[in-house]
């Protein structure tokens, strides 16, 4: 039934894809005579066929800008912003994976442009307010009987001398990828790049907003910002503002009116608006006593594995504004303590 020079008969893996083979050439010798018995009939059936495996299931890629954006929100947040709305776009129309991704870039980038134009903004406030503040005793009556107030219990020009630098952030954090970033020495304007749907709430979402200042009482402003760029999905950052006034008077006075706003702006949510046309939007927290003077206030961004944590207190002539984000967390408890032990070092660092 089978030729034996053939190995491959009705064979459905041999190079036939129908499991034939050609005909075997005819060996040389005599000639035979005609068969005896009975012929041979046809096969017994059609040859055996094995269909292809299916070709692999298609799996889109991932949006490269939804990448992107995620990057660029720590080194660069304007472009990280651009390039989180062109993942957007491109992702609605091929498909592709990273939706999440560049949703939480363009959050980053809105949220860092945000307190970059907090600090920038009363740049040109701060000298003015010195000016007055230093010309105030010509005016004054020449003899009164009222006694001169003490000197400030720290000199404005150490305020940049309590505030923690890389290497006690990274041990404040617990993340040795922190890197130094942008610092400022005069409070900035928050509206300048981003909208708010409720103004009076700026100094809620960014420190040293000068909306939630008395800008003329201040005497000097320093804010430092520090974050890890390279822990991408575990990333976070530090922003850290110290204001000297002209007296302790005047340093609780600004600490009343900063826990009277967020008292305030905790009663509903708030909206940020990006330069973009992105907006998101923030439940706040009541203010929540820490212990040692130190105000705690959580900030959640809706729908976002993103916390922001603020916390703000008063020493001496100095008032401590600050805040921290961590990225790919839900837990507000590891950003509170962070915001806590930074407060407490800068507090300790005051004389008294």
């Amino acid at each position: 039934l089978t030729n034996p020079q053939d190995p491959f008969w009705n064979n459905p893996f041999s190079y036939d894809p129908l499991g034939r083979v050609p005909y075997p050439e005819p060996l040389a010798g005599p000639p035979m005579g005609p068969p005896s018995g009975h012929p041979m009939g046809p096969p017994s059936g059609p040859p055996m066929f094995v269909p292809p495996p299916p070709p692999p299931q298609y799996r889109p890629p991932v949006c490269t800008l939804a990448t992107l954006s995620l990057v660029f929100a720590f080194v660069f947040a304007p472009v990280g912003a651009i390039l989180g709305q062109l993942g957007l776009a491109r992702i609605q129309r091929t498909g592709e994976l990273g939706r999440n991704r560049a949703l939480i870039g363009l959050t980053l980038s809105y949220a860092f442009i945000g307190l970059t134009v907090v600090a920038l903004a009363g740049w040109a406030t701060v000298p003015g307010a010195t000016k007055n503040h230093t010309a105030a005793p010509a005016t004054t009556a020449p003899v009164t009987t009222s006694e001169t107030p003490p000197p400030p219990t720290l000199a404005p020009d150490n305020i940049i001398r309590i505030l923690p630098n890389l290497d006690a952030l990274k041990n404040l954090t617990g993340d040795q990828n922190m890197e130094a970033g942008q610092t400022w020495d005069r409070p900035s304007k928050s509206d300048q790049d981003a909208s708010i749907d409720r103004p009076e709430c700026w100094g809620s979402i960014a420190p040293g907003a000068p909306e939630a200042y008395t800008v003329s009482a201040i005497l000097r402003y320093r804010a430092e910002e520090f974050s890890d760029t390279r822990t991408l999905l575990k990333s976070s950052q530090v922003t850290q503002a110290a204001t000297a006034f002209r007296d302790p008077a005047s340093a609780q006075s600004q600490l009343t009116k900063l826990v009277d706003g967020w008292r305030q702006c905790s009663s509903a949510p708030v909206t940020l608006t990006g330069p973009g046309g992105r907006s998101y939007s923030l439940s706040l927290s009541a203010p929540a006593d820490a212990g040692n003077g130190i105000t705690t206030m959580d900030l959640e961004p809706k729908g976002l594995k993103l916390r922001f944590v603020r916390a703000v207190a008063a020493k001496a002539n100095v008032v401590v504004d600050l805040i921290v984000s961590n990225l790919g967390t839900t837990d507000a408890s590891a950003p509170r303590q962070t915001a806590v032990s930074i407060a407490n070092y800068i507090l300790n660092k005051i004389p008294d």
